[in-house]
């Protein structure tokens, strides 16, 4: 068993494995050799890369360097072409403003001019019109011209005179007039003037006339009235004592005959003034002459309550100072009748026929104006 364990002894190689291994070896100095020479080679191309990139980052540094400074050059360049572009904008806007102005001041020239243009052609028209009217005047337009004259002069009539029966009689001559025009614009005009009519027929008219005159005759019969005095006692005649055979009386009845004749009892409606002199007399009469005429006055005015205050005024002075008989009775009553009716005139408006004659003469003016069309000028050949 031990010589088994023992080990083997190794062969000896042969001489070419001894060559073999010698290429081996050389094979792996020439191959650390060449290893040695790449390292060496990649190092120096490592550092060239290195200088390369530096040189590359400075050119790059300094071309970005350029670029900023001409950015700069640029950036100013335009800054100061901003700046006289701005100016000459403003110069420009200046200039605008006063061309915008200058057109204005042509604008109100020309409206000035135009202006003065349209009152020559109005007053050219208003000529023209005037030669028209006077070339060719017919019977219809002088009824026509007294139809306006007639009705202006009744609306004035009616505001000044404040009374419908002249402005009436003036309208029914303008529709009288009216029905001598031959024109079948007349009907509107017609129409119109009967409706002014109509309202001034139904207008109740006042005659201020007629008791301003009444007031008047009532103040001058004043001086006729008689003021209050005092009654005088009657006369009593003694009649003959008859004898006691012929008289049935008694000496009673006797004394209340008596009496009776010596008493007279007057009723009045208001207590006794006091006795007037003379001159008091005539100052009580002119002042009742004053109250008749401030009626008077409040009558043209057409103030009604001072119109009543007055002929109630003269009822108290007529009641106090002046004596009952039938004369004062009669001024009373025609007081109390004036006294209640009324005086302020309702006056219609009556525009329409005026305005309708006016309507009518102006269509007539258009109508005359108008210039004639080919069909109108080859049917009046």
């Amino acid at each position: 068993m031990t010589e088994k364990a023992k080990p083997k002894a190794k062969p000896k190689q042969p001489a070419t494995d001894q060559k073999v291994a010698e290429k081996k070896a050389v094979a792996k100095s020439k191959s650390a050799t060449t290893s040695k020479q790449n390292f060496g080679l990649l190092r120096a191309l490592t550092r060239m890369l290195i200088i390369v990139f530096i040189v590359g980052a400075s050119s790059a540094g300094w071309l970005f360097w350029q670029e900023w400074q001409l950015q700069t050059e640029a950036l100013d360049s335009n800054s100061s072409t901003i700046a006289s572009l701005k100016s000459s904008v403003n110069l420009a806007k200046n200039q605008a403003q006063a061309a915008i102005e200058q057109q204005q001041q042509q604008k109100k020239i020309t409206a000035t001019y135009n202006s003065q243009l349209q009152n020559m052609a109005l007053r050219v028209n208003a000529q023209g019109k005037r030669l028209v009217e006077l070339g060719s005047t017919t019977r219809s337009d002088w009824l026509l011209a007294e139809a306006e004259y007639l009705a202006r002069l009744a609306r004035q009539r009616l505001q000044t005179e404040r009374s419908v029966k002249s402005p009436l009689a003036l309208l029914e001559s303008v529709d009288l007039i009216l029905t001598q025009i031959d024109d079948p614009n007349i009907l509107a005009a017609r129409a119109a003037v009967a409706e002014d009519i109509t309202k001034l027929r139904l207008a109740a008219d006042v005659d201020r006339e007629g008791m301003y005159i009444e007031l008047q005759a009532l103040a001058a019969n004043i001086e006729a009235l008689d003021l209050v005095t005092l009654v005088e006692p009657e006369i009593v005649v003694e009649k003959p004592v008859a004898s006691a055979s012929d008289s049935q009386l008694s000496v009673l009845d006797e004394f209340l005959s008596d009496l009776s004749g010596l008493i007279r009892v007057k009723q009045r409606k208001n207590p006794i003034e006091p006795m007037l002199q003379q001159q008091e007399e005539h100052i009580v009469r002119r002042n009742m002459q004053m109250i008749f005429e401030q009626a008077q006055i409040a009558l043209l005015r057409e103030e009604q309550k001072i119109y009543q205050a007055a002929l109630q005024k003269a009822q108290d002075y007529l009641l106090r100072f002046f004596q009952s008989n039938p004369a004062s009775e009669t001024v009373s009553q025609r007081l109390a009748v004036l006294s209640e009716t009324g005086i302020v005139q309702q006056l219609p408006d009556i525009y329409r026929s005026l305005d309708a004659i006016q309507s009518l003469l102006i269509i007539r003016e258009q109508r005359l104006l108008e210039p004639e069309t080919p069909s109108q000028l080859e049917s009046s050949q």
